[in-house]
């Protein structure tokens, strides 16, 4: 499925008025599909460098300039978003526009967060949240990253 199908989808559950563990999981959903995207494009783009074609875009191939987080994501409340849409990527047809659309979805569900995180009521949630704004930040990071080697 196209990567701006599976934003699209992520925008619209976020329009839903989410509950706070459903915007917990949409943060890891996200965290999850920009790290799918990145490799997408990053084979997409070896594959035109290998061939010849201008703009290698070195910055989304090199591992140094990619932020990744130490471990895996956890699985936040899965049964109630679906599985992984990262799962169903299969290409990206624009990336730039993709990448904008990530980078907006990010911020939302950014913002989303801190909501929770200044009105979380037990430790728990308080932490979950934390670590959940830390991967979009990370995953916002990345969208940045990737669509600065899409346009140069």
């Amino acid at each position: 499925m196209d990567a701006a199908r599976l934003v699209a989808e992520a925008e619209r559950a976020m329009g839903r008025d989410p509950q706070p563990d459903d915007v917990i999981a949409e943060a890891w959903q996200a965290y999850e599909l920009t790290e799918a995207i990145g490799r997408l494009l990053a084979e997409v783009w070896g594959r035109e460098a290998e061939g010849g074609r201008p703009g290698e875009r070195g910055a989304a191939r090199d591992p140094g300039r990619t932020v990744s987080r130490a471990g895996p994501a956890p699985v936040v409340s899965a049964t109630r978003v679906g599985p992984p849409r990262a799962a169903r990527l299969s290409t990206v047809r624009e990336p730039g526009g993709t990448l904008r659309a990530l980078r907006a979805l990010l911020g939302e569900i950014g913002l989303a967060l801190v909501e929770l995180i200044s009105s979380a009521c037990d430790e728990k949630t308080y932490w979950e949240c934390v670590e959940a704004l830390d991967a979009v930040d990370e995953a916002k990071d990345r969208a940045q990253v990737l669509a600065r080697a899409d346009s140069g």
